[in-house]
């Protein structure tokens, strides 16, 4: 077998570094949300976190300051994630409506879909989390990147005062997305999206 040169050694440590560093974030995401399942954020300690991911605390504190940081990192995480899959390029089979803005209404419930053990959880333990500022700021940018998307320029407040248009949209969107998780989903991301489109035209 032949033996790797020190360059090719650096190149395959620092990717087993990498792999293992991902594999115990993953768990550790894994382990908040069950634990978020079974009690209260401020009963949750960073040893209930390790234990039941299975890891050492020296290894938490490799990737997170605290408990805090780790729920925050995740929540980014899972709305970047959001974010690229309502703004991914749009293929042809995706137009369904007439309207600009159906595709990415109908990716948002369906991404709240395919993620709904998660975003239930977020939104039992929301308050205990403070997601609000990192939700708001998500809806704030999808809000503007959306209206780019629909009419190719930013939005324009001639009419309507831009922050008075955002915080529409945003309490529209956000109660709706709200009730339809708890409500367990009545209805298919194809209907909430033709349904938020009439809503919004008709006021």
């Amino acid at each position: 077998m032949k033996k790797m040169g020190r360059g090719e050694r650096l190149v395959a440590d620092c990717y087993r570094g990498d792999k293992r560093a991902t594999e115990s974030k993953q768990q550790l995401r894994k382990a908040l949300f069950q634990l978020l399942k079974e009690k209260e954020w401020g009963k949750i300690s960073v040893q209930d976190l390790t234990n039941k991911a299975g890891i050492h605390r020296t290894t938490f504190y490799q990737h997170y300051e605290d408990k805090f940081d780790l729920a925050q990192q995740v929540m980014d995480e899972m709305f970047d994630v959001m974010k690229t899959a309502i703004f991914a390029p749009v293929h042809e089979s995706e137009w369904k409506s007439d309207h600009a803005a159906y595709v990415y209404i109908y990716r948002f419930y369906q991404h709240l879909q395919e993620h709904e053990e998660e975003y239930q959880i977020l939104l039992k333990r929301g308050r205990e989390l403070n997601i609000h500022q990192t939700a708001s700021a998500f809806f704030e940018e999808s809000f503007t990147l959306g209206l780019e998307e629909v009419t190719g320029s930013p939005p324009d407040p001639q009419h309507v005062p831009l922050e008075m248009q955002k915080q529409f949209v945003i309490s529209a969107y956000v109660g709706t997305a709200e009730w339809w998780l708890r409500k367990g989903r009545p209805y298919s991301p194809d209907f909430m999206a033709s349904s938020m489109i009439q809503l919004i035209e008709n006021h």
